[in-house]
């Protein structure tokens, strides 16, 4: 439940527990009246919310019990209302059309079949479905012609229904096999290994990464030609941390399907995560020249891609390229916000402040519970100098996230732009959670003392910081600056240290990126941070930013 705070508030927070509840005993009905709430509040629509994933989650095992037990014209409401507010999913409209079809209404159903073909071709349940529904409307012929392409299906997917009515089979109007329909409702309502795939994806959304890993690797050694399989134990392996025996698996997968969207995304991310970021970009780029003009599995893996994508062109010196990548995605900014940051991200990079700007307070103003976009935002307006915008992000910020370093940071930081000389006695607060790092606090008091007129304490204050370590330009500049207003400071013979400018930081990250090196470009981002967390730029530029929080979302 601690990621509660991300997504909702209030009510919406109690009906989320209780759905919760509901859905883990298996009452997905009531799951699904409480999850509603969660997920649309006063909404028509859905969000990309964690709510909005168990909500969907409630309606479809609704809809499979109810199949399961036969009784179909009950499994349509809740399968409707799915369909509706996510129509880009290829898998409801499959669920959804079979129920139609054992309901009669066979031009609807044939229309799910189609829409959910269109958003993945290569759908064999879908496929089987449109079968099914052609040979109910007496269309023979072509419900045999929509069996045989999913048996030609399988010189680029494996799937248990391919083996169960022959790769090796031509059927003709004449013979047509008789059980179509009990293949098609097994596969879809949760009796075939679907469901076993299903129980693992479930058991990795819940971090048991581990028993996920269990079920992957039964289901490999089962049917070791299915890249599904493959690529998503090669998902539970990276998530555990064993990126050489995933990026193996990923690659198995893609031996067998080399056009196989999801398991194309993973590869890049696993070279990404360990550090060949340069080597990701290139890998996606020559697969996606490759597969031009293919569809891909499903709209989310299709965002998911794009975000990817975009991150690896940020973080190797193409920020420019970032808006190609998501601009076709409609409202990002409440149905993906990490997408949304990274155009905030590329605009700040291109030096288009008041872009980026207005991104952050649409995201702060957007997501209201998520501490992380005031921060930034009010790092941005310090970046632009503009300290009363400062007072009002903090004036506006979480109250939940008060108790935070971020939050105490930036209010030493503000006090320092109003020269409140006070703020040299502040320290770092105890038992306080956050990133802000001691050298952070450190750097602060030297600057606030500089400001009281204290110039031997801050001299003395950098000189102890460069004596761990650190180096930066600013720095520099107020240790020079103490020691030109005391002339008994600093010792005979000192000379400021040489540091690199720091706005040649983004430079100086992207030649290391593309000369191999990233881990001294992270070196330089994380040293950067260490004394100046807030430094957008560096912010920016650190991977672990960008795909520490999506290792979950690939599997």
């Amino acid at each position: 439940m601690s990621l509660l705070g991300r997504f909702l508030g209030g009510d919406r927070s109690n009906a989320f527990a209780e759905g919760m509840t509901l859905l883990e005993a298996g009452r997905f009905a009531q799951a699904a009246d409480r999850l509603r709430i969660a997920a649309l509040g006063r909404s028509d629509s859905a969000s990309g919310s964690l709510a909005s994933f168990h909500f969907r989650q409630a309606l479809v095992n609704e809809g499979r019990r109810l199949m399961r037990l036969g009784r179909f014209p009950d499994a349509l409401d809740g399968l409707s209302e799915a369909v509706r507010l996510w129509e880009n999913y290829p898998d409801l409209h499959c669920l959804y059309g079979s129920v139609l079809a054992q309901v009669g209404d066979l031009d609807q159903a044939l229309q799910e079949a189609l829409f959910a073909l269109r958003l993945n071709p290569d759908y064999s349940e879908a496929r089987l479905l449109k079968a099914v529904v052609l040979e109910k409307l007496g269309r023979n012929r072509e419900s045999a012609d929509s069996l045989n392409t999913l048996i030609e299906s399988g010189r680029r997917v494996d799937h248990w229904l391919i083996d169960t009515f022959g790769k090796s089979t031509q059927y003709t109007q004449d013979q047509l096999p008789p059980d179509m329909i009990d293949h098609l409702i097994k596969s879809l309502s949760g009796e075939s290994e679907k469901e076993e795939v299903a129980a693992g994806v479930a058991l990795c959304r819940e971090g048991d990464w581990t028993k996920g890993l269990e079920i992957f690797a039964s289901l490999v050694s089962r049917r070791p030609r299915y890249p599904d399989y493959r690529t998503r134990h090669a998902a539970a392996l990276f998530q555990l941390g064993r990126q050489r025996e995933a990026l193996l698996e990923v690659e198995a997968a893609l031996a067998l399907n080399e056009s196989y969207g999801m398991a194309i995304d993973l590869k890049g991310l696993i070279l990404a995560d360990s550090g060949q970021l340069l080597a990701a970009r290139i890998f996606l780029h020559d697969a996606d020249k490759n597969l031009a003009g293919d569809s891909r599995a499903g709209a989310h893996e299709e965002l998911f891609g794009s975000y990817l994508r975009g991150v690896l062109a940020l973080l190797t010196g193409q920020a420019g390229k970032v808006a190609d990548y998501l601009n076709g995605w409609p409202d990002l900014l409440r149905t993906f916000a990490r997408a949304e940051l990274l155009q905030a991200a590329a605009d700040d990079l291109l030096h288009r402040p008041s872009a980026c700007g207005r991104r952050l307070t649409d995201l702060a103003d957007e997501w209201t519970d998520e501490s992380l976009y005031f921060e930034l935002l009010a790092y941005h307006h310090l970046g632009q100098h503009h300290f009363g915008d400062v007072g009002g992000v903090l004036a506006r910020w979480p109250g939940a996230a008060r108790k935070t370093s971020e939050y105490a940071y930036l209010q030493g930081l503000l006090a320092l732009s109003r020269h409140d000389h006070q703020a040299g006695q502040w320290k770092a607060p105890e038992h306080q959670k956050g990133d802000i790092a001691p050298e952070a606090w450190q750097f602060l008091v030297a600057r606030a003392a500089y400001q009281s007129g204290d110039d031997t304490g801050a001299w003395k204050k950098c000189q102890a910081l460069m004596e761990n370590g650190i180096q930066s330009e600013r720095l520099v500049r107020l240790q020079t600056a103490a020691a030109a207003s005391d002339p008994d400071l600093p010792e005979v013979g000192w000379q400021p240290p040489k540091v690199v400018p720091d706005s040649c930081l983004a430079q100086l990250v992207y030649f290391d990126v593309g000369r191999g090196k990233p881990e001294r470009a992270v070196a330089a981002v994380e040293s950067t941070l260490r004394i100046h967390p807030d430094c957008l730029t560096a912010r920016w530029l650190k991977p672990e930013f960008w795909l520490g929080p999506i290792r979950t979302w690939i599997a």
